[in-house]
């Protein structure tokens, strides 16, 4: 049967399914029904990124509309050097610590309620047929994540089902590059065409469209997206009400209002040029007291359009800030950007678009559609050439040379009966510099056993040597009679899009992929 991909969109506030056979790759459906969610008659594209643990069980999604303690924004826990200042998340990081339970568990269990979805609606389409598929799951991730969150998640999509083999991360700027590749050549993009890719919440990278588009740039990147502007919306209720009084407000108002504002206010609002035409936003607040010197009344809170506009102003003149230093960059290396393609969850806004618009002018400004994951797994090409955001080494030890060490770094081996200087560094992937899917970096190790020892942790790389069969190990003995193996390995590194891969080689073959532990 054909290969299914699935796209799983994991987001701070809200996840959405999309998925595709092999076989009709620019037939892309997008999943729109879900438990709590309305009828299939209803399109519902996303489903909130929202999960309770009640009597032991787990609610989620729009399931969640009347539980009492909600865990929201998780996904932003997973990335500790991000250091987050969304409310949601942080209050959700107050309740895990209280419940014993760690981000990385709760993403865990969403994601494997959005797996069981997906297959839900498989088995619906192709009937007992699906069993026989092969589903292989792509999750996108910010570019501007650490590799440790970045492992976290891939962690977190095995957990919930996903097989090691039929899982694979990609960011959200190379995702929506390869969608534009795929579908805008030559119609909008010709080879050696610059464009910035512009994920508002997770960084921008810059791309130049050879027969593959290759990385230009280092990416660049801040939390800059629609989660600052919900929090800039809880901001601005907190200064209307007093914090004391805002606090006061049930849970389940505020998140009505939350929700206007994210389905509502923030993805239609737009700068009027004449002010006499501007509206008045109604915010419904349920059980709350009228104050008319704030705009409330009967239930709804009045904001005009010069308030939400001070919310939006800072979140996109940081874009901006993001935007221009990439084409100061490209500028350096004598290039120019033809294009800006806006993707992720603030890609829609107007505002945002209108606003780069007129800031970057005669660079056209496009939102090309949320397909890029699907896209990048169906089609199997990929980014030519990436520019690493990090450098990359190991430590490791040498044979003490006299005339080279220092006579006070050497330690003395008792198995090999020769001094060695220990914490030299090795390294193998520079920041700023190239790397390509194509050409892996090899790291030649030599590893010794005691003979009956076991495996043994390589840094933070583990892997069972059981896989490699004992009798092509060398036996070795020194003048003590101290047997050990000898095991001349190589570590192969390859770079993709949103993770490193690392496999060991002995004499040539591959014995499978190593666990890093971040």
């Amino acid at each position: 049967m054909s290969n299914i991909v699935v796209r799983i969109d994991f987001g701070t506030t809200y996840s959405g399914i999309a998925w595709s056979l092999s076989r009709a790759q620019d037939d892309i459906e997008v999943v729109a029904e879900w438990p709590g969610g309305g009828t299939k008659s209803v399109t519902t594209p996303k489903v909130p990124t929202t999960i309770s643990y009640e009597k032991g069980n787990i609610k989620w999604g729009y399931d969640t509309c009347n539980s009492g303690e909600v865990l929201r924004g998780v996904k932003l826990l997973l990335d500790e050097s991000q250091k987050t200042r969304y409310p949601p998340s942080l209050k959700s990081k107050e309740l895990l610590d209280k419940k014993g339970k760690f981000p990385a568990e709760v993403v865990a269990a969403f994601l494997k309620k959005l797996v069981k979805q997906g297959r839900h609606i498989l088995c619906r389409r192709f009937g007992d047929a699906a069993e026989s598929m092969d589903i292989d799951y792509v999750l996108t991730v910010p570019a501007v994540w650490s590799d440790k969150a970045k492992n976290a998640t891939l962690s977190a999509g095995l957990a919930a089902g996903m097989l090691a083999s039929n899982v694979f991360l990609i960011s959200g700027p190379e995702a929506a590059a390869l969608y534009c590749f795929n579908t805008m050549l030559p119609k909008t993009i010709q080879n050696g065409d610059v464009a910035i890719v512009c994920d508002a919440g997770g960084g921008t990278v810059v791309y130049v469209f050879p027969s593959l588009p290759r990385e230009a740039a280092q990416g660049t990147g801040a939390i800059c997206g629609s989660v600052v502007l919900d929090m800039g919306s809880e901001t601005t209720l907190k200064s209307l009400f007093g914090d004391a009084q805002y606090d006061k407000i049930p849970e389940r108002t505020r998140q009505t209002a939350m929700s206007y504002w994210q389905d509502t206010i923030k993805p239609n609002f737009e700068e009027q040029d004449d002010k006499d035409l501007e509206v008045d936003y109604f915010i419904s607040m349920p059980g709350v007291d009228n104050n008319i010197s704030i705009g409330l009344e009967n239930g709804f809170l009045a904001i005009d359009g010069a308030t939400v506009q001070g919310i939006f102003d800072p979140v996109v003149s940081e874009v901006k800030t993001l935007v221009r230093s990439q084409i100061n960059s490209i500028a350096k290396a004598g290039m120019k950007a033809k294009v800006i393609f806006l993707v992720g969850g603030f890609r829609a806004s107007e505002y945002l678009f209108r606003r780069l618009e007129a800031a970057f002018l005669p660079i056209t400004v496009m939102q090309p559609p949320n397909a890029g994951a699907v896209q990048r797994a169906l089609s199997g090409n990929r980014v030519e050439k990436r520019i690493a955001r990090c450098h990359y080494c190991i430590h490791y030890r040498v044979p003490y040379v006299s005339s080279i060490q220092k006579r006070s770094e050497r330690v003395w081996d008792d198995l090999h009966e020769m001094y060695y200087v220990h914490k030299r560094m090795k390294w193998y992937i520079s920041k700023r510099g190239s790397v390509s899917e194509d050409k892996s970096i090899k790291m030649p190790f030599e590893m010794t056993f005691p003979v009956g020892g076991g495996c043994t942790p390589l840094c933070t790389m583990h892997y069972d040597l059981g896989a490699i069969p004992t009798g092509l190990f060398q036996k070795q003995e020194n003048s003590k009679g101290d047997r050990y193996y000898e095991i001349p390995i190589q570590i192969s590194t390859t770079p993709k899009s949103a993770s490193i891969l690392f496999e060991v080689e002995f004499e040539g073959v591959s014995y499978g992929m190593i666990r890093v532990k971040y």
